[in-house]
């Protein structure tokens, strides 16, 4: 196998896992909540669920945009990739904190209706 198919490899898991563990955290946050639970903790468990979305979201499409670059294995890719990642993920909590307005609202109500929180 070739260095080339290593790099690749280790990348995709890394973003397999990074992916993986945000889910995990949304899905905790939203498991968390029961009957008891107030509408600022279940307000903050849609805006992670809507915040990991629209993270999604934006990574596909940034994907969709990318040409491959000869250097993209690099280690100073790697960096970029990184930062790019984070930039993403404070931009998608941004744009729901500041855009989510009803999509939130309505997420927050079915949750308060199916776990019966007044």
């Amino acid at each position: 196998m070739e260095l080339s198919g290593i790099t690749s490899y280790l990348d995709q898991s890394k973003l397999n896992s990074t992916t993986g563990a945000k889910s995990s955290g949304v899905s905790k946050s939203l498991s968390g909540l029961s009957s008891q639970s107030s509408e600022e903790e279940v307000t903050e468990a849609v805006k992670s669920f809507e915040a990991f979305l629209l993270e999604q979201v934006i990574k596909e499409v940034k994907d969709s945009l990318s040409v491959d670059d000869e250097d993209e294995n690099t280690t100073m890719s790697q960096y970029k990739d990184m930062y790019l990642d984070a930039t993403i993920s404070e931009l998608a909590n941004q744009m729901v904190d500041d855009y989510g307005g009803t999509l939130t609202e309505d997420l927050v109500n079915q949750v308060k209706r199916n776990y019966g929180i007044e």
